[in-house]
């Protein structure tokens, strides 16, 4: 029964990540945003470099684990950013890394608002190990033999218009249909669109409320649904909750330790059939803003 349910494990999030080409699922979605959409590159207005590590299904042998870095940074008097975002990512016998580098040009749009205009180009890279494939018919065709391993090019462009108080974006990290596995004999893949979008709202003096959404849509693949809702108290402690569409329900906790320094931790609960295998998954996450020169971190910034 368990040989069984890591095969239906694995099967299901590898045809999830082949088919569909999504991007690993992060909790921390809306403070992760430069891995969906290059445009992101430098908004945080200093040098910043964020980490998050994902474990997902917890207790079920070959189930998600991924880690996630990124660094980005403006430049050019603040009109132009640029990024660097790596993940790394194993689930089952599939070990898959991609890295993008990001930039951006920022122009002016009314007073307050800046309109970012970003491409990306990625290097993907995988590695299948069937030898840790253990066949019932050892004749079956399909199963395939050894190390596979494949690296492909790709690029991505996106759109971000964000403000002190609100973010909007639109993005398509991967525009080639190209597959890291048509060796295994699956068929290409299909282009996933990124929607984005967040704003601060004052509920008093001392208590914010920020709702956050990430979309996906794919045409091989139902619409994807993060929707977010935090308070952030004494501009110190973020608390919120998030409903991942047909999936999951999970809890964010975060702290800013200083202006320049945030760390926290999401839990996942799951809420689609394999609730009966798994509680959920966790994800831990840091950030750090390096001193600019020019300008003092004082005030921490919401995006």
């Amino acid at each position: 029964m368990m040989n069984k349910l890591i095969v239906t494990i694995f099967m299901l999030g590898f045809f999830v990540q082949v088919q569909a080409q999504h991007n690993p699922q992060f909790t921390h979605f809306m403070f992760n945003k430069l891995l969906y959409n290059p445009a992101y590159a430098g908004n945080r207005d200093a040098l910043a470099a964020s980490a998050v590590y994902r474990n997902q299904w917890l207790g079920i042998d070959g189930a998600p684990v991924t880690l996630n870095f990124n660094v980005h940074t403006p430049f050019a008097g603040d009109r132009a950013g640029v990024g660097l975002s790596v993940v790394a990512d194993k689930i089952g016998i599939v070990n898959t890394t991609f890295a993008n580098l990001s930039y951006n040009y920022r122009v002016k749009v009314g007073e307050s608002a800046k309109l970012s205009l970003g491409l990306s180009g990625r290097l993907e890279h995988s590695r299948m190990d069937f030898t840790q494939i253990d066949g019932y018919d050892e004749d079956d065709a399909f199963i395939m033999e050894g190390i596979a391993k494949k690296m492909k090019p790709n690029f991505g462009f996106g759109v971000f218009l964000s403000a002190k108080n609100y973010y909007v974006g639109v993005s398509l990290p991967t525009v080639l249909e190209n597959s890291l596995y048509t060796d295994a004999g699956f068929e290409s893949v299909y282009r996933t669109f990124y929607g984005m979008g967040a704003v601060i709202l004052n509920v008093s003096d001392n208590i914010k409320f920020k709702p956050s959404i990430l979309l996906s849509y794919n045409r091989n693949a139902p619409v994807d649904m993060d929707l977010n809702a935090s308070f952030l108290l004494m501009d110190a402690l973020w608390v919120g909750a998030t409903y991942r569409m047909g999936d999951s329900v999970d809890a964010l906790l975060q702290y800013q330790f200083s202006p320049n320094f945030r760390a926290g931790m999401a839990f996942d609960f799951t809420t689609s059939e394999l609730s009966a295998y798994t509680s959920g998954g966790y994800e831990i996450m840091l950030e750090y803003l390096f001193q600019n020169d020019d300008k003092q971190t004082t005030n921490i910034r919401y995006f």
